[in-house]
Formats: structure tokens, sequence, C-alpha cells
């Protein structure tokens, strides 16, 4: 049976020998196998505590990387906590560096400032100088509208920090703002007649005597009927020429024309501060003005200064309500002080309006303090501007006589003041310091002294102050680019320099965390299943 078994399965016989032989190299590979695999998992265990293996090099260095990111975006973030953007915008804006906008809107300024001039037309002068009528009668007349146009050339950066420019300035008529025609007729003060006996008003009696001779021989009048441009332009009298052939140094030119005394030679050296080295304060006051600190003609005999004010253009950075502002201007011969008044909403932005003070034009005590009491001593109301205008009998004062004592106001009839019309304010920006609107307005007076020992109609005009224009300096506004840059740099910079830290610091710490805890926790799980591994290999009871 059991030969015939053999005999009936021999294949059966080979094929369970070959089964057992595949068995046993089935083992053989499965245990080889498994030794490898244990090899090649301690191999990786180990590597993974140094360098990676090569299948997970790149994702370990992403991850790294996004950390890193992380870490800078947070220190980026923080740096802007200690290094704000508008901070470092404010400070390069004083720089006025070349090329940036600061500097290339300063040396082009925009044509923005519009000049009113309105004239106090005599409407009694005949009567005046009968007698009839003690006082002198006007009516306003304008405005005549102009364009005042600044041009900034020679600038220089001097070696102490400072910066010199030529500023000029000139008047362009502008038709289409007019409705008064300039070749109209009205009757003013005959200025190159007044002029003479008012200058010299105290001078001896044989000079007075020459002068009644040279205005009886000349029929030159104290009042004289000519037109509008004339007389703001092109002022002259026969009476010029001769005095200035007698006494040139007296009478140094021959056309008292308003406006063409101020704008025949507006060209000043200004020299201001800027940069970091003087501070926000500082930015833009004038550090010397055609090379004086001081006023014209009264360095060592007074100590108002022009220097630390300024001419209107800028202000100091960082204003306060409680901050004045000081403005110079060289038609009004004078520094004048503007207090903090109420906010104004403008531009999208909130400004503060600074309002010319009330008593400008009055006498200060100590008496011997003032540079500008006159002499005799003008009442309140009136400033003497001599010393700008050839030492000739002028006074500068609020439009109508604004404020001024009721002896000016009633010296002459016709006088409207209203302190909305007349007043003098600008509105700035105070972070920045650019005025955005402003509106500086005076007043020329021609001062008559004592005229005694002058001829008889002359002498009608004792001690009388006579109106003569009063001017409006408007800035109407600002061009969109510079509306533009208060808006930016006002309300977008700082909301956007704590947007930009909390999202810099927020992402920078969202990356640190997730793929830090993510690195950690795949760090951890890889040495867990390296160990069981190793427990299950090794460590397996028998």
């Amino acid at each position: 049976m059991a030969d015939a078994e053999d005999g009936d399965y021999p294949a059966l016989r080979v094929a369970l020998n070959e089964d057992e032989i595949s068995t046993g190299n089935t083992e053989d590979s499965l245990l080889s196998s498994s030794s490898r695999t244990s090899t090649e998992t301690i191999s990786c265990s180990r590597m993974r505590s140094t360098q990676c293996c090569p299948e997970e090099k790149n994702s370990k260095f992403a991850k790294n990387c996004k950390i890193f990111s992380g870490i800078f975006l947070i220190c980026w973030g923080v740096a802007m906590i200690v290094y704000k953007p508008y901070n470092m915008l404010m400070d390069l804006r004083i720089e006025l560096t070349p090329g940036l906008p600061p500097y290339e809107w300063w040396l082009d300024p925009p044509d923005e400032v519009l000049l009113k001039v309105y004239l106090f037309n005599i409407t009694n002068s005949e009567e005046f100088l009968a007698g009839t009528d003690k006082k002198i009668k006007v009516s306003e007349v304008g405005p005549i509208t102009y364009r005042e146009k600044l041009t900034h050339t020679n600038p220089t950066f001097n070696e102490n920090g400072t910066f010199t420019y030529t500023a000029n300035r000139t008047a362009i008529y502008l038709p289409e703002m007019n409705t008064i025609d300039l070749n109209a007729t009205i009757v003013m003060p005959n200025l190159a007649v007044l002029l003479i006996p008012s200058y010299l008003w105290d001078a001896p009696l044989f000079s007075k005597f020459g002068v009644n001779l040279m205005m009886r021989s000349l029929r030159s009048k104290p009042f004289i009927n000519t037109t509008i441009y004339n007389y703001l332009w092109n002022c002259t009298d026969p009476i010029l020429d001769v005095s200035q052939a007698v006494a040139p140094s007296l009478v140094p030119t021959k056309n008292v024309g308003v406006l063409g005394r101020v704008y025949t030679d507006f060209v000043d050296n200004v020299t201001v501060y800027i940069g970091t080295k003087f501070g926000h304060e500082k930015f833009f006051l004038i550090d010397k003005y055609d090379g004086s600190e001081y006023m014209p003609d009264l360095e060592g005999k007074c100590e108002d200064k022009v220097a630390n004010s300024s001419e209107g253009i800028s202000y100091p950075q960082y204003l306060t309500k409680n901050d004045t502002l000081r403005y110079w201007r060289k038609t009004l011969c004078r520094v004048g002080t503007l207090r903090y008044s109420h906010e104004v909403e403008m531009y999208g932005v909130t400004a503060y309006r600074y309002e010319l003070e009330n008593t400008t034009y009055d006498r200060t005590t100590p008496s011997d303090g003032d540079c500008y009491k006159g002499e005799p001593k003008l009442p309140n109301g009136l400033s003497d501007v001599s010393k700008c205008n050839f030492d000739m009998p002028f006074a500068a004062s609020f439009p109508h006589y604004l404020h001024g004592d009721r002896a000016v106001k009633n010296s002459v009839d016709g006088l409207r003041p209203d302190a909305e019309k007349h007043g003098s304010f600008v509105i700035v920006e105070p972070n920045t310091g650019i005025p955005l609107h402003g509106i500086a307005r005076s007043q020329v007076n021609l001062v008559m002294r004592e005229m005694r020992g002058f001829s008889e109609k002359i002498q009608r005009f004792s001690n009388v102050t006579i109106p003569l224009v009063w001017m409006e300096y408007n800035q109407v506004g600002i061009p969109w680019y510079i509306e533009w840059l208060i808006y930016f740099t006002v309300v977008l910079v700082p909301v956007l320099q704590y947007v930009g830290m909390a999202f810099f610091i927020g992402l920078g710490g969202f990356l640190v965390v997730y793929f830090g805890s993510r690195r950690s926790r795949r760090s951890n799980l890889l040495k867990n299943k390296a160990l069981t591994f190793e427990t299950q290999v090794f460590l397996k009871p028998s």
C-alpha cells in the first residue's frame, strides 16, 4: 500500500518536497527582510535625531523656513513699535531732501495766494480843504484782485544745518476776477505832496518855507484825481522830481504808487531752520532775513526780531493749542502773534485755527521796548512802519481801524470795522504744520503830524491819520497733491502702522506656534514609533 501510494503519487511527493524547500526559503527570506527592515528602521531612527532621512529633508527644511519667517515677522512688528513709520516719515519731511515731494513742492510753490486791494476814495475833498467839513469822508473801492506769484531760487544747504534761499514775489493782475475798471477815476491823498510836510514836521521854519514855495510854484494839490492803476502802480508828481534833485537822500524814489513800492524789489534772502538737528519745533522758522535776525534798520535799536518767526509757507510740526505762531510779512514790517482759537475740519483732517491778536498794533509796556510807537507816539491801533518805507510817515493797522482807539476810528468818516471781514487768521494742520487756509489783512495809513509852519491847506491835515488802502492776502486752499499727502500722512499712516504691527506680530506668532508645534509633535511621534518597533523586534519575549 505504501509502495502503491508512493508510486501513485510521485508528483505530489515532489511538490511537497518543493513546498518544504520553498517554505524554508520563505522563512529565511522573511528573517532576512525583517533584519534589513529593522536595520533600516534603526538607521532612520538614528538619522532623525541628526539630519533626517532623505525623503524628510525637504519637508523639515520648509518647516524650519516657515518658523524662521515667523520669527522675522515678529521682530519686524516689534521694530515698528520702536521705530514708527509715521515718526520716520515726519523726520524725513523736515530734512527737506532734494528729490522728495516736500522739497520739490517748496521749490515750485503752488499759485494759491490771491491779493485783494481796497482803496479809500475821498468823497469830500473840496469841503475838507475849504474847512466846511472837519473830517475826511471815505468810501471803499474794491476789491482789485491779483495773484501773488512766489518763486524760490538759489537753494543752499549750509554747514550749520540751516537752509538759505531767495524768495521773489510778484503780483499778476487777474482780469477774469475783477469787475472794477483800473482806469476808473478816484480821489486820493496826494502822497507826493503830503509825505514831504509830514516827514519835515519838526524841521526848521526856513525848510518849511522852502517846501511851501515849491508847492506853490508847482501848483501841487493835497488831493489828486487819478486812475486806480496809477495810484497803485505809478503815482508821481513834479514835486518829487524837484525834491529828488535838491535832496536825493531824502527822496529815494519818484514813484510812490502803493503796490509799485511793495513789488518793485520784493526779493529777499531767507535763512531757515531745517532737519532733526533743530527739531520739529523750529522747522522752517526764520534764522536770518536778508542777513539779519532783526527787523529792517532796527538792529541795535530794538529787541524785536524777525528770527524764529515764519513767512507762512510752513509752520513747525506737532503744534499744540498752547502754541503761538509768529508771522512775519515784509509789507507789515513787524512780526504778528497768532493764538489758538478753535478746531476746524478741513480736507478730512482736524486743523487748528489761529487768529492774530487784537492788540497787534497797540502800544506796549514799557514804552522803551516798543519798536513801533512812532514819533510822536501813535495811539493804540496804529503801528509805525516807516523803517520799511524810507522813513516815510506810514503806519499799519487792522482794516477800517478794527480794534483801534476810538479817537483813531472817529478821525475819519465812512469806516465800517468788522471782525469777520477785517481780522486775520490761519488754519493749520497741527501735525505737519502745513497751512490749509489763511487770510492776512492789513491797512496802510498816512500819518500827518503837526503841520504848523506849512500852508493853510496843509495845516488842515494836522494830527490826522488818513487811510489809504487795505490789502488781503488770501491763501484760498491747497493743491490736490498736498491735500492727499496730508491725509495719507495724518490719517492713513498712523492707522496702517498699527495694523501692520498687529499683522506682522500675529502672522509671525501663528507661523512659529503652528509649525513649531507640528515639528515637535512629529519628532515625538517618530521617536515613539521607532522605540515601539525596536521593542517589538529586539525585546520580544521568546
